[in-house]
């Protein structure tokens, strides 16, 4: 009993240590979020923008300087995602030396995101220190339509790509065809924050099905996508509802 306790003390003890680590609150139109900030896009068959203000707040006493590092998860495809402070660049890391002051928000921060599908991305974004470039803390943001039952097909060499059932209970069989040979081809299942759940390297190159189990997913929204050596080709939504 007094080991349980011992691990229990410990455990709190890195919690609150986790939590006092925080030096910064991020906020998205004027609401503060933890870690995932959800921005709903939609296409309309040309080509759309997103622009979106991310503001920092130093919560410390002290002054602090960083940089802005972005670590692309899972981008779809026909998207571009811009880090702006003052000018846009699809560098992963800024140039800029932000001096955050104490209980100051700063608002010179935004995200720039065009896409032409509204099938989801997925980005993380670190405040790091200038020098060492180690992550001070961080940030999701999720794109993605928020009205889609079924996710629109990427534009893409897919020639067919379906989940049946969907929704699924214990598992879930996806039916692919590809229009022409891929030297290796992988079913991925990601969650909403675009965290690799299973991953299947596919026998058949250009058409075939592959049954994932769902029967150990929490119910909720997940997203599979086929990659041919190396590139997302399509991606689609799949509900787990047990």
């Amino acid at each position: 009993m007094k080991k349980i306790y011992f691990l229990l003390a410990v455990l709190l003890g890195i919690s609150l240590g986790l939590k006092a680590q925080q030096s910064f609150e991020f906020s998205y139109n004027g609401t503060v979020f933890n870690d995932t900030v959800k921005i709903d896009v939609a296409s309309t068959g040309g080509e759309e923008v997103s622009l979106d203000f991310i503001h920092f707040k130093n919560i410390t006493d002290d002054t602090i300087y960083v940089r802005v590092y972005r670590q692309d998860i899972m981008l779809n495809p026909t998207a571009s995602l811009y880090m702006c402070i003052g000018d846009c660049t699809l560098d992963t890391i800024s140039s800029t030396i932000i001096p955050l002051e104490p209980n100051v928000e700063f608002t010179g921060f935004d995200l720039q995101y065009t896409y032409t599908s509204d099938a989801p991305s997925v980005a993380r974004i670190h405040l790091v220190d200038p020098t060492t470039l180690q992550s001070l803390q961080s940030f999701v943001v999720l794109y993605r339509n928020p009205d889609l039952s079924i996710a629109k097909p990427i534009k893409s060499n897919v020639l067919s790509l379906e989940a049946y059932p969907n929704p699924a209970a214990q598992s879930a069989t996806i039916n692919y065809s590809l229009p022409s040979n891929y030297r290796q081809v992988t079913l991925v299942l990601r969650n909403m924050i675009g965290e690799e759940l299973k991953t299947v390297q596919l026998s058949s190159s250009s058409k075939g099905k592959q049954t994932i189990n769902t029967y150990d997913l929490p119910n909720g929204v997940y997203f599979y996508s086929i990659i041919g050596d190396g590139k997302t080709i399509a991606t689609k939504k799949l509900i787990v509802k047990h």
